[in-house]
């Protein structure tokens, strides 16, 4: 997506990663908004699993919303100087809202 709006990223970038080692999965090379890059990483969940089922029988898109806000909270300490887009995607269809927020700005 983000190379069809033409911005070059850099997929597992170095340098960003948590605690225990684990990196996002992209960076734009670019500044994206506000002289600041744009981190992301993505996780596709399945909302039939045990951990999500109680809620998504609740709510469409409420597993993502979960897993989006597990990924805000591990990603704190990347830092203020970058943008931190975490996205959740459900097998079933919904995502969380972050990630349609960022897809409708990319066009």
């Amino acid at each position: 997506m983000l190379r069809l709006s033409r911005n070059p990223v850099t997929k597992e970038p170095t340098g960003l990663s948590r605690t225990e080692g684990k990196k996002p999965d992209g960076l734009t090379v670019v500044a994206w908004q506000c002289g600041k890059s744009l981190c992301w990483d993505v996780t596709v969940i399945c909302p039939l699993a045990e951990s999500y089922v109680t809620g998504s029988a609740r709510e469409a898109g409420a597993a993502a919303e979960l897993a989006a806000s597990h990924k805000e909270e591990k990603y704190a300490s990347i830092g203020s100087e970058y943008l931190f887009a975490h996205i959740a995607v459900e097998t079933l269809g919904p995502m969380n809202t972050s990630a349609c927020q960022l897809f409708a700005n990319l066009g």
